[in-house]
């Protein structure tokens, strides 16, 4: 598909058999298990599903520190890393895991298909205005972070709590408040409250795959609570003052 790529030395080498590609194929392998959990979904294997989609979000974890910190973008310049990133996010993050709160119940009677739907097209139009608002240092609308409504299946918490949460952050993606970038928006390992979701979240990753819903619940109601004090409290924040627009990556 590609043309050899010149590289030091005069030396031609397809850029698909360069060390660093190694890394855009991880964030491919969010995709396939992303495919695999749709697959375990629709056999309504629904532990396995959630398995899967917590190894989707190691994958969006790791993959992008990972290309910053080896310059993949620089070696292979043929390959856009934010485009697969994107693709594998909207789909693994967003499309897969509402199949599943669907599919699982999570949501109160007659809302999961709503609900998928109006996650799927809210989280595709946020993602195209990810790379202005990187630039911009703030968001018009809460980010697209419906993966986080996974916990309130971890904590089986009543259908309304779910329901409302997922009704209200498609409303907050839309509306005109100006949000923070936080890790909510684009994963990053910056040391500090910033990142706290990163962390709590990859605190939980172990257990929550081990034991699912027996997993201890401490494990979770943090990562709660921080969604909500980004989705409701960082605004108001910013607006203030005592968050500053703007957003730096470790690499």
């Amino acid at each position: 598909m590609a043309a050899a790529t010149s590289i030091r030395g005069g030396d031609t080498v397809s850029p698909f058999l360069r060390w660093p590609f190694l890394i855009h194929l991880w964030t491919l392998a969010g995709l396939a298990f992303a495919m695999i959990a749709a697959q375990q979904i629709v056999l309504g294997n629904l532990d396995a599903a959630i398995r899967w989609l917590l190894l989707v979000l190691l994958v969006d974890h790791t993959d992008g520190t990972l290309a910053r910190r080896f310059r993949v973008s620089e070696r292979i310049p043929l390959v856009s890393g934010e485009t697969l990133d994107l693709v594998t996010d909207v789909i693994g993050l967003t499309f897969v895991p509402m199949l599943f709160l669907w599919q699982a119940d999570v949501f109160l009677p007659n809302w999961g298909q709503p609900l998928a739907i109006a996650a799927a097209g809210t989280c595709s139009f946020k993602y195209s205005m990810k790379a202005r608002l990187l630039k911009a240092g703030t968001s018009r609308g809460a980010p697209p972070a419906f993966f986080s409504i996974l916990v309130f299946w971890f904590l089986d918490l009543p259908q309304i709590w779910a329901t409302a949460y997922a009704v209200g952050l498609v409303f907050l993606c839309w509306s005109p408040i100006r949000y923070p970038i936080t890790s909510l928006m684009t994963t990053h390992w910056k040391p500090g409250f910033q990142s706290a979701i990163n962390y709590l979240s990859f605190a939980a990753m172990v257990p929550a795959l081990i034991w699912l819903q027996d997993a201890p619940a401490i494990l979770f109601w943090p990562i709660l609570a921080l969604m909500l004090f980004h989705l409701f409290a960082a605004p108001l924040l910013l607006a203030i003052g005592v968050i500053q627009p703007g957003f730096r990556r470790v690499y």
